[in-house]
Protein backbone atom coordinates (compact mmCIF):
# COMPACT_ATOMS: atom_id res chain seq x y z
CA UNK A 1 0.00 0.00 0.00
CA UNK A 2 1.61 2.99 -1.28
CA UNK A 3 0.18 6.92 -0.68
CA UNK A 4 1.25 9.28 -3.20
CA UNK A 5 3.07 12.42 -2.04
CA UNK A 6 3.21 15.41 -4.73
CA UNK A 7 5.85 17.84 -4.18
CA UNK A 8 4.44 20.49 -5.68
CA UNK A 9 1.22 20.31 -4.16
CA UNK A 10 2.13 19.06 -0.43
CA UNK A 11 4.30 20.72 2.26
CA UNK A 12 6.94 19.13 2.78
CA UNK A 13 10.88 19.72 4.60
CA UNK A 14 13.57 19.45 1.90
CA UNK A 15 15.57 17.73 4.24
CA UNK A 16 12.80 14.59 5.27
CA UNK A 17 12.40 14.66 1.09
CA UNK A 18 16.56 14.35 0.41
CA UNK A 19 16.52 11.25 3.32
CA UNK A 20 13.64 8.99 1.72
CA UNK A 21 14.80 9.68 -1.63
CA UNK A 22 18.61 8.71 -0.27
CA UNK A 23 16.81 5.77 1.36
CA UNK A 24 15.65 4.29 -2.01
CA UNK A 25 11.72 5.90 -1.83
CA UNK A 26 10.68 6.34 -5.02
CA UNK A 27 8.32 9.67 -5.48
CA UNK A 28 7.37 9.10 -9.05
CA UNK A 29 6.47 5.54 -8.33
CA UNK A 30 4.28 6.44 -5.23
CA UNK A 31 2.61 9.22 -7.95
CA UNK A 32 2.13 6.70 -10.74
CA UNK A 33 1.20 3.49 -8.38
CA UNK A 34 0.34 5.12 -5.35
CA UNK A 35 -3.30 5.03 -3.25
CA UNK A 36 -5.27 8.19 -3.59
CA UNK A 37 -5.12 10.23 -0.89
CA UNK A 38 -8.74 10.78 -0.39
CA UNK A 39 -9.30 6.43 -0.36
CA UNK A 40 -6.27 5.94 1.69
CA UNK A 41 -8.60 8.61 4.24
CA UNK A 42 -11.96 6.79 4.00
CA UNK A 43 -9.76 3.67 5.08
CA UNK A 44 -8.26 5.10 7.75
CA UNK A 45 -11.23 6.23 9.13
CA UNK A 46 -13.29 3.31 8.44
CA UNK A 47 -10.23 0.62 10.04
CA UNK A 48 -11.14 1.88 13.71
CA UNK A 49 -7.92 3.21 14.55
CA UNK A 50 -8.50 6.89 14.85
CA UNK A 51 -11.08 8.67 16.83
CA UNK A 52 -10.46 5.94 19.26
CA UNK A 53 -9.35 6.51 22.82
CA UNK A 54 -7.71 3.15 23.33
CA UNK A 55 -5.74 3.55 20.83
CA UNK A 56 -2.12 4.90 21.92
CA UNK A 57 -0.12 6.03 18.50
CA UNK A 58 3.93 6.17 19.10
CA UNK A 59 5.75 8.20 17.09
CA UNK A 60 9.23 9.93 16.30
CA UNK A 61 9.34 14.08 15.48
CA UNK A 62 6.33 13.37 14.26
CA UNK A 63 4.84 16.68 14.08
CA UNK A 64 4.79 16.31 9.79
CA UNK A 65 3.52 13.03 10.02
CA UNK A 66 0.66 13.91 12.16
CA UNK A 67 0.07 17.60 10.13
CA UNK A 68 0.21 15.62 6.72
CA UNK A 69 -2.74 12.40 8.36
CA UNK A 70 -4.88 15.69 9.66
CA UNK A 71 -5.15 17.07 5.95
CA UNK A 72 -5.83 13.74 4.36
CA UNK A 73 -8.40 12.88 6.91
CA UNK A 74 -10.62 16.19 6.81
CA UNK A 75 -9.41 16.95 3.05
CA UNK A 76 -8.42 20.59 4.30
CA UNK A 77 -5.75 22.60 5.02
CA UNK A 78 -4.04 22.63 8.22
CA UNK A 79 -5.21 25.05 10.78
CA UNK A 80 -3.85 28.35 10.72
CA UNK A 81 -3.26 28.31 14.78
CA UNK A 82 -1.11 26.16 16.77
CA UNK A 83 -4.13 25.89 19.44
CA UNK A 84 -6.81 24.60 16.69
CA UNK A 85 -3.97 22.13 14.97
CA UNK A 86 -4.17 20.63 18.80
CA UNK A 87 -7.78 20.37 18.68
CA UNK A 88 -7.48 17.78 15.82
CA UNK A 89 -5.15 16.00 16.64
CA UNK A 90 -6.83 15.11 20.10
CA UNK A 91 -9.84 14.45 18.12
CA UNK A 92 -8.42 11.97 15.64
CA UNK A 93 -5.34 10.96 17.24
CA UNK A 94 -6.73 11.36 21.04
CA UNK A 95 -3.39 9.33 22.76
CA UNK A 96 0.15 10.67 20.91
CA UNK A 97 3.61 9.40 21.91
CA UNK A 98 6.27 11.49 20.20
CA UNK A 99 9.47 9.50 21.10
CA UNK A 100 11.91 12.40 20.37
CA UNK A 101 9.47 14.91 22.55
CA UNK A 102 10.44 12.10 25.53
CA UNK A 103 14.21 12.08 24.89
CA UNK A 104 14.88 15.74 25.47
CA UNK A 105 12.87 14.96 29.12
CA UNK A 106 15.70 12.21 29.58
CA UNK A 107 18.84 12.85 30.79
CA UNK A 108 21.72 12.11 27.94
CA UNK A 109 18.97 10.89 25.45
CA UNK A 110 20.30 12.97 22.10
CA UNK A 111 19.89 13.06 18.01
CA UNK A 112 18.16 10.91 15.57
CA UNK A 113 16.18 7.47 16.35
CA UNK A 114 19.62 5.09 15.41
CA UNK A 115 21.24 7.08 17.76
CA UNK A 116 19.06 6.89 20.82
CA UNK A 117 18.21 3.07 20.39
CA UNK A 118 21.75 2.72 20.08
CA UNK A 119 22.53 4.75 23.34
CA UNK A 120 18.95 2.41 24.89
CA UNK A 121 21.19 -0.88 23.40
CA UNK A 122 17.97 -1.43 21.37
CA UNK A 123 18.59 -3.59 17.99
CA UNK A 124 16.92 -2.77 14.66
CA UNK A 125 15.31 -5.01 12.43
CA UNK A 126 15.44 -4.63 8.74
CA UNK A 127 16.51 -0.93 6.78
CA UNK A 128 17.34 2.20 8.30
CA UNK A 129 14.24 5.22 7.27
CA UNK A 130 12.12 2.10 6.10
CA UNK A 131 8.56 2.59 7.40
CA UNK A 132 8.46 -0.79 8.88
CA UNK A 133 12.31 -0.94 11.17
CA UNK A 134 11.81 2.64 11.93
CA UNK A 135 8.20 1.58 13.25
CA UNK A 136 9.56 -1.28 14.70
CA UNK A 137 12.51 0.55 16.90
CA UNK A 138 10.13 3.66 17.65
CA UNK A 139 7.86 0.80 19.70
CA UNK A 140 10.80 -0.46 21.08
CA UNK A 141 12.27 2.99 22.11
CA UNK A 142 8.93 4.38 23.36
CA UNK A 143 8.58 1.21 25.64
CA UNK A 144 12.34 0.73 26.96
CA UNK A 145 12.10 4.91 27.43
CA UNK A 146 8.98 3.97 29.53
CA UNK A 147 10.31 1.51 31.40
CA UNK A 148 13.79 3.21 33.14
CA UNK A 149 12.80 6.91 32.78
CA UNK A 150 9.35 7.07 33.77
CA UNK A 151 8.57 4.16 35.95
CA UNK A 152 5.42 3.21 33.63
CA UNK A 153 4.22 6.69 34.09
CA UNK A 154 4.22 8.10 31.03
CA UNK A 155 0.48 9.21 30.24
CA UNK A 156 1.46 12.86 31.11
CA UNK A 157 3.41 13.16 28.25
CA UNK A 158 0.69 12.14 25.96
CA UNK A 159 0.08 15.06 23.24
CA UNK A 160 3.45 16.59 23.48
CA UNK A 161 5.08 16.76 19.63
CA UNK A 162 8.92 17.41 19.22
CA UNK A 163 9.81 21.15 17.98
CA UNK A 164 5.69 22.49 18.52
CA UNK A 165 4.09 24.00 21.94
CA UNK A 166 1.28 23.81 23.49
CA UNK A 167 0.16 19.70 23.68
CA UNK A 168 -3.65 19.39 22.62
CA UNK A 169 -4.04 23.24 23.26
CA UNK A 170 -5.45 22.96 26.68
CA UNK A 171 -2.58 21.03 28.21
CA UNK A 172 -4.83 18.33 29.08
CA UNK A 173 -2.79 16.41 31.69
CA UNK A 174 -1.09 19.55 33.11
CA UNK A 175 2.51 17.87 31.78
CA UNK A 176 5.02 20.79 32.57
CA UNK A 177 6.83 21.64 29.68
CA UNK A 178 10.64 22.77 30.02
CA UNK A 179 10.50 25.51 27.26
CA UNK A 180 12.43 23.79 24.86
CA UNK A 181 10.75 23.38 21.75
CA UNK A 182 13.46 23.37 19.22
CA UNK A 183 13.33 21.91 15.77
CA UNK A 184 16.81 20.38 15.66
CA UNK A 185 17.06 16.17 15.23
Amino acid sequence: LMIFFVAREDMYAQDSIDLLQNSGLQFREHEEHGIEPLEFAELLMSSGIVLMDNINWLSFHSGYDFGYLLKLLTDQNLPQEENDFFESLRLYFPTVYDVKYLMKLCKNLKGGLQEVADQLELRRVGPQHQAGSDSHLTGMAFFKIKEIFFDGNIESTSGHLYGLGTPFATNVNNFQDNGDNSNSS
